[in-house]
């Protein structure tokens, strides 16, 4: 039952992030929350979550920017291991919640259409590399401050989904070699849930295709509220 559950979870979270390239674990950390402690599942999404994210970058076919991605990518590496220290030594709940808060904060800014006046673009992209590889190491909710940056220097569609998927992935591949050689990841653990991939591939498939057929203004809207309810949830 607890596999039939997960597997419910992680193909509606991967429909998401397929149609929006995020909200993967903003969906499902909260709800796998009622099955697993936070240690069993922040690992586990980390290894679904760079399957996922291979995926939609071959799906996509798109070259991102890679000087926003090595800056961005440069700064989370370094706050990754500091991120992974939380997920150890936190309270489980005060950590779930601070995230939930942090998570409405943004939700909230973007929905009243506010926009950063950046003047200074490098120092705002190592300012959210650095955020979002701390919130990547302890709870694998990377998304948020690259969500909200990208937004705010007024991303098309495509080139905002293949941004996010391409820093996503790197930032993924990191934060696994930490977790195994921190003992928070095993093989065993892999092999026990190998169940739920053909749910994350599906997921994935359905929800590029679906993406890719929504006009800009309607992407941005589903963004927006996405997070405003994953928020929520994540608080509460």
């Amino acid at each position: 039952m607890k596999l039939i559950l997960l597997s419910l979870i992680v193909f509606m979270a991967s429909l998401i992030q397929g149609a929006t390239s995020f909200g993967f674990s903003l969906v499902a950390l909260p709800l796998m929350g009622f099955l697993l402690n936070l240690k069993e599942t922040v690992p586990l999404l980390v290894i679904l979550s760079l399957l996922l994210n291979i995926l939609i970058a071959i799906q996509l076919k798109k070259k991102p920017n890679f000087k926003e991605i090595f800056l961005m990518f440069l700064f989370g590496m370094l706050a990754i291991p500091l991120g992974v220290k939380l997920l150890i030594i936190m309270d489980e709940i005060v950590l779930k919640r601070a995230v939930g808060i942090f998570i409405i904060a943004v939700a909230i800014l973007m929905i009243r259409g506010f926009r950063a006046n950046i003047k200074n673009k490098n120092l705002a992209l190592i300012l959210t590399g650095t955020l979002s590889g701390l919130l990547n190491g302890s709870v694998s909710l990377s998304g948020p401050p690259i969500v909200f940056l990208l937004s705010n220097i007024q991303k098309d569609r495509d080139s905002f989904r293949i941004s996010l998927t391409s820093l996503f992935i790197l930032y993924n591949i990191f934060t696994v070699m930490l977790y195994l050689n921190k003992g928070l990841l095993s093989v065993d653990i892999m092999n026990s849930y190998l169940p739920i991939l053909p749910f994350l591939f599906l997921g994935t498939f359905i929800g590029v295709k679906i993406g890719n057929k929504i006009d800009e203004e309607k992407f941005r809207q589903i963004v927006l509220y996405l997070l405003v309810i994953m928020g929520i949830i994540n608080l509460f």
